[in-house]
């Protein structure tokens, strides 16, 4: 039974994986099974509404490992500064080892997805929801109120998911460790 697991979840990081780099429309499910290396029938076996199942599965996979990233920085670190310059500096990290290929693990697909899909757009939201409570949580530890920390981990996040973008465009990191010096001055004010 170990092994049709195994065949799930490798087609579901293939499809994050080429839907990250290729968008959604740009991937077939083709090249998703072939990514994976599963065979043809696993796919409509694990996920019989096709792509946007396994697209709602791999935004939902790609951004519970942001969030356990996200937390593991929480436990490992005393301050929001702290906390926000290790984040950014795994960032320009990732992307740089991946020859700017990369960026949010889920950006792009919700990007070409949402609103049209209800279940992607939902998926999302999740996710979204989830990566802010953990930032507003580092917050809210060091003395934000609330009120504070909830629109400055939206600020957090509108800001390193553009420094990804533009990282990305420029082909250097310089755009995500400017956002991170920025962000670290902004969280070490309180």
């Amino acid at each position: 039974m170990a092994q049709p697991r195994k065949h799930r979840k490798a087609l579901i990081w293939a499809a994050a994986k080429l839907f990250r780099r290729h968008g959604y429309a740009g991937t077939g499910l083709m090249e998703i099974l072939q990514e994976s290396g599963a065979p043809r029938g696993s796919l409509y076996y694990y996920f019989p509404g096709g792509k946007e199942e396994i697209a709602a599965a791999a935004v939902e996979a790609a951004g519970d490992m942001v969030s356990q990233t996200l937390e593991k920085l929480a436990d490992e670190t005393d301050t929001a500064a702290a906390f926000l310059a290790r984040y950014v500096e795994m960032l320009a990290g990732w992307m740089a080892a991946s020859k700017f290929k990369d960026g949010c693990p889920i950006a792009t697909t919700l990007l070409e997805t949402t609103p049209a899909s209800a279940r992607l757009t939902s998926a999302g939201q999740q996710v979204f929801d989830r990566w802010r409570s953990i930032i507003a949580d580092v917050l809210r530890r060091e003395g934000w109120t609330p009120a504070e920390a909830q629109p400055l981990a939206d600020h957090i996040m509108a800001t390193v998911e553009g420094a990804l973008l533009m990282a990305r465009i420029q082909q250097d990191v310089q755009p995500i460790e400017n956002a991170g010096k920025n962000l670290t001055r902004l969280a070490a004010r309180h």
